[in-house]
């Protein structure tokens, strides 16, 4: 190193005053090609974060390609509860007749429900609806099977997450456990996933039984556009739908999540978000 510390002063001395001071600016352009450099990268990071590793696939259910309902809001689990995610709206254009329903401003008509606390034979009954319901899916874990059971989808097939519904039995009062109307599948990194089942009420706008109390609250939607027995959208501000017809004629819900991630906070859930949908459709949960 020496050596070569020598070498390269002597060719330095050897040089002219024109060649050395060429040799200088280039040396100094140089070191401010690497400092703008720097200062573009760290400008880089800071405005643009690293993306978010919560959100699911990026399929949408905004034109019927996701789930049935909107945002969420309801109770999870037994004596825990989940805040509403959106205001009341001032009106409805569907189930005005049912005294005590709130409607939210995302379209979803919750039912009304007992105040407080669950009581213990309410908790009770509620586990007995997912004990029963888990008996039920243990045959439809694979989708084939369903299909051959008679499901069809009633959201958008290409959707993160997908509502089969088996007709025969939705146009039965739709509350049986050991022939649910409708089973959610999760399309999956892996192929689709069943994540559990859901009831419908005995006719239009008419709550189904009061099974678990304020653990168990029925929901409809007053803004979804149906076409040929599926969802394909939602209406717009004045009530219209680009595609298919206004499903005035709703029907109340009661979703039950078995799927083990899901049923441990999101039980009775009336719909889930991609967020929370993420790690299933990653295949992470």
């Amino acid at each position: 190193m020496h050596r070569l510390g020598q070498g390269m002063t002597q060719r330095w001395s050897g040089l002219g005053p024109p060649a050395r001071l060429w040799w200088t600016g280039l040396g100094a352009v140089a070191l401010a090609a690497v400092l703008v450099l720097a200062a573009t990268a760290m400008s880089d990071a800071s405005s643009h974060p690293a993306p978010s590793t919560a959100s699911a696939s990026s399929k949408d259910s905004s034109s019927g390609t996701g789930s049935m309902a909107g945002m969420t809001m309801g109770r999870s689990g037994a004596g825990s509860s989940v805040p509403a995610r959106s205001a009341p709206a001032t009106s409805t254009t569907v189930c005005g007749s049912v005294k005590g329903a709130t409607t939210m401003a995302d379209g979803m008509v919750m039912a009304p429900v007992p105040s407080g606390d669950p009581t213990a034979s309410q908790e009770a009954a509620a586990n007995r609806l997912v004990a029963e319901t888990a008996a039920t899916l243990a045959k439809y874990t694979n989708l084939s099977a369903a299909t051959a059971a008679g499901y069809t989808p009633a959201t958008n097939p290409d959707g993160y997450l997908v509502h089969y519904a088996n007709w025969g039995v939705a146009k039965t009062d739709g509350f049986d456990p050991s022939s649910p109307a409708f089973l959610m599948y999760a399309n999956t990194v892996g192929g689709p996933k069943l994540l559990g089942a859901m009831y419908l009420g005995p006719a239009p706008c008419t709550p189904g039984p009061d099974v678990g109390g304020p653990l168990t609250q029925w929901h409809a939607h007053d803004n979804l556009c149906l076409y040929d027995g599926q969802v394909v959208g939602r209406t717009s501000a004045a009530g219209t739908c680009a595609a298919g017809v206004h499903n005035t004629n709703t029907y109340f819900m009661l979703h039950v999540w078995t799927e083990p991630s899901l049923a441990s906070t999101h039980q009775f859930q009336a719909d889930l978000t991609r967020s929370e949908l993420a790690p299933i459709i990653r295949g992470q949960a």
